[in-house]
């Protein structure tokens, strides 16, 4: 009696699916952004009444995949979208190797799980892995800031589509396997113009969103336009977008404005939150910013938090509390950066913090690494508030 590993068998089953299903098949990966692009790029393909299979929530590692992978039913489906998420080397190559991607999507290389990748070639090399595994007549679509790495340089040029951000797109020649496109942000809304397809290319309209967030719309279209779907379809699916719970949401309560992005942190993507929160936020409000650690960025670590600290700029009426165990490191960037003590409190954990947190009046800016929990600092608010 042969007795098989369970994980094992399941991705064999999960790989015997995905021989079986002759639709296209879109991996996504990158260092932030995989679970909007994928929830993106399957709302841009027609979601699930239109036929196309998508990673429930962020079930993206070895089993998450494989279990998707297994829904796969050629009679239900017509496209999947599949993301992949890892934090240890050659876990990519199992994931790549059960998708078989016929488009793959990079959102970005940026400063996470660096402690077991070691550094950000390290992610470079484990991310392109997923285009490294394309079938043969496959497409891999990533950024123009992923080509600082090698690992992308040595992608074939034939089989990369490669999205170059620039002021505007109207004018410019096409370059072969180069995607302009161009972000405007005006009062409540961004506008995305992506010189795709035919001419003048093709524009998303979303709701106010980070420079981050417009990328990962453009990628998603050229993804879902790779995939089948047509530009007057794209254009206006993407009015029905609307971020994930906890991850760039804006909330209200009586006496706050909260932007809550905590299901996830790493310098890049707190970057990018802050760049949209300061930019949406009432102006004149007070403004508290929630920040939790961010966690896996070896032993960088440290000087990734000081700097945080260091770029924040707070008014005289605004505050900052740190969680977590690099709380300290933040704060002396902070005081570094000339924001009084008075203004600035570290805890390990956020229970100290809530009361603090539900009495403060004003504009209020929550994102940190999963495992701190900050939500929890104002869950009964939030419970059931409306979007802003």
């Amino acid at each position: 009696l042969v007795v098989r590993d369970p994980l094992v068998a399941l991705q064999s089953v999960a790989r015997e699916h995905r021989h079986r299903f002759k639709g296209p098949v879109v991996g996504i990966t990158g260092s932030a952004g995989k679970t909007s692009t994928k929830e993106l790029t399957a709302l841009l393909l027609g979601g699930e009444g239109g036929g196309v299979l998508a990673t429930e929530a962020n079930l993206n590692n070895h089993i998450g995949v494989a279990l998707t992978l297994c829904r796969l039913d050629p009679s239900m489906h017509r496209v999947a979208v599949v993301e992949a998420g890892i934090s240890a080397p050659g876990e990519m190559d199992v994931l790549a190797g059960m998708i078989e991607p016929d488009i793959a999507v990079i959102t970005l290389i940026g400063p996470a799980h660096l402690e077991e990748l070691g550094g950000l070639e390290g992610v470079a090399r484990e991310k392109s892995a997923l285009a490294r595994a394309l079938r043969p007549s496959g497409l891999a679509i990533f950024p123009s800031s992923c080509l600082v790495y090698q690992p992308f340089r040595d992608l074939p040029a034939e089989r990369s589509l490669v999205l170059e951000p620039v002021s505007r797109i109207q004018g410019m020649h096409r370059q072969q396997g180069r995607v302009p496109f161009s972000i405007e942000h005006e009062e409540g809304s961004t506008l995305v113009s992506i010189g795709i397809g035919a001419l003048p290319g093709i524009t998303l309209s979303l709701r106010r969103v980070s420079d981050g967030m417009a990328q990962n719309a453009a990628l998603a279209a050229c993804a879902s336009m790779r995939a089948g779907a047509e530009r007057a379809d794209v254009e206006s699916r993407i009015c029905d977008w609307q971020p994930a719970s906890m991850r760039g949401e804006w909330r209200t309560r009586e006496g706050q404005t909260v932007y809550l992005d905590c299901y996830n942190a790493n310098p890049a993507s707190m970057t990018d939150a802050l760049s949209v929160f300061e930019a949406v936020a009432p102006k004149g409000e007070p403004r508290l910013f929630l920040i939790g650690c961010m966690e896996e960025l070896g032993d960088d670590a440290p000087r990734y938090h000081f700097e945080l600290g260091r770029s924040l700029r707070l008014s005289p009426g605004d505050r900052l509390m740190v969680v977590g165990g690099l709380a300290g490191e933040v704060v002396k960037g902070a005081l570094a950066a000339g924001i009084p003590e008075a203004n600035v409190e570290a805890s390990e954990t956020v229970g100290p913090l809530a009361e603090r947190v539900s009495r403060f009046r004003g504009a209020v800016f929550v994102k940190g690494s999963r495992r701190h929990e900050l939500e929890s600092a104002f869950r009964f608010e939030l419970e059931g508030a409306a979007h802003a």
